[in-house]
């Protein structure tokens, strides 16, 4: 192939450079990163098809043409394959035709550069999308976690009312109450049990009874906890529920200081109490700068300050006693035969005495035979 002849024919104003050897066009070829690669077929060291296929893996983006003087079918599929020419002129050419055929080529390298541009951008924005997906798609699992997080701190009715508009706070509820209290509790602050405190599994044990059974726990402090049922919707047979859940516990009691070889004790308060107030609090407070809100719930009433009243009686007694009100007992529709009257007694807060039962223990029960 006349190089000069080539460089001739195309327009002055591209930038041409024409190598008489292919090792040197290779040599150079990144550097200049051309768009177009015309080739000779027939070269001194190496064939234009061997050439072009080095080219391709160089420059992949380069078009690629072969020239030659031979018509030869093979060579073209050849050169197809192995080289993935764009073109290929045959010798002798005609100038218009060549500059023609190669202005095609540019004007096919530009459209290629620019939907090789486009579809970088796209894939730009892809992962960028992407990215921000998974951070929506992290945000939302954390939030998930988070919300199951905070219904293990609040009662189910909470998140209700936050969904609701309407303002249902402070409202009034009746509620089966049950409180316990470990009887001397100062002994057991160093008993531990498979590495648990005991006092730990008692609240434990107390929390998942309640759970079980549909109540709330809703306060506990180191020694007692305190819940109720009623607070999420009215259920008829609360009372004896809660009776049924304070028996079980009973027996968890039990069997925890078997198996832990540790003697202790709790005192059981039942009370139906009428017209507990039901609110949220709220407390905002601009400390240092910043804003701290901080919201809290709580049931309040004279019977809900009696249950635990009540439930100091059963300290008089040996053994894990339960001690309920007339307003309790009067709801229970089973188990009243085991329940003994200690009488009416009169508790601070209370503006009559309160009419008082108790399901004993069998140790409580042998020792008022004794004193009998």
């Amino acid at each position: 192939m006349n190089l000069t002849v080539l460089e001739a024919a195309l327009p002055s104003e591209w930038d041409i450079r024409t190598f008489d050897n292919p090792m040197k066009a290779l040599e150079v070829l990144s550097d200049i990163n051309p768009w177009i690669v015309i080739s000779d077929q027939k070269m001194p060291g190496m064939n234009g098809v061997s050439f072009l296929e080095i080219v391709k893996k160089t420059n992949p983006y380069a078009i690629r043409v072969l020239v030659t003087g031979y018509s030869d079918e093979d060579l073209v599929v050849d050169s197809v394959r192995k080289a993935q020419i764009s073109d290929y002129i045959r010798k002798p050419w005609d100038v218009d035709d060549l500059e023609h055929r190669v202005r095609k080529l540019v004007d096919t390298y530009l459209l290629e550069s620019e939907n090789r541009e486009k579809s970088s951008q796209l894939e730009k924005k892809n992962i960028e999308l992407n990215a921000a997906l998974k951070v929506v798609e992290e945000a939302k699992i954390r939030e998930e976690k988070f919300r199951k997080e905070l219904e293990c701190w609040a009662p189910p009715f909470i998140f209700d009312a936050l969904d609701s508009t309407a303002k249902n706070f402070p409202c009034k509820k009746d509620l089966a109450v049950i409180t316990y209290d470990i009887i001397k509790s100062s002994e057991l602050h160093d008993k531990s049990f498979n590495g648990i405190s005991i006092r730990s599994l008692i609240l434990r044990g107390f929390t998942e009874i309640l759970l079980k059974a549909g109540a709330w726990r809703e306060s506990h402090s180191g020694d007692s906890a305190f819940g109720h049922i009623g607070l999420f919707k009215e259920v008829p047979n609360s009372c004896d529920i809660l009776m049924a859940a304070a028996s079980e516990f009973r027996v968890f009691l039990r069997n925890l200081s078997l198996q832990a070889n540790i003697q202790f004790e709790c005192g059981i308060g039942l009370h139906y109490a009428k017209d507990c107030l039901i609110d949220i609090h709220e407390v905002n407070i601009d400390y240092f700068g910043k804003k701290f809100t901080q919201k809290s719930f709580d049931a309040t009433s004279s019977g809900i300050d009696l249950v635990h009243r009540i439930e100091k009686l059963a300290h008089d007694f040996q053994g894990s006693n339960v001690i309920l009100t007339r307003e309790f007992y009067d709801r229970i529709t089973v188990g009243k035969n085991n329940l003994e009257n200690l009488g009416h007694f009169q508790f601070k807060g209370q503006a009559s005495e309160v009419e008082v039962f108790a399901r004993l223990s069998e140790l409580a029960v042998e020792s008022r035979k004794k004193a009998a």
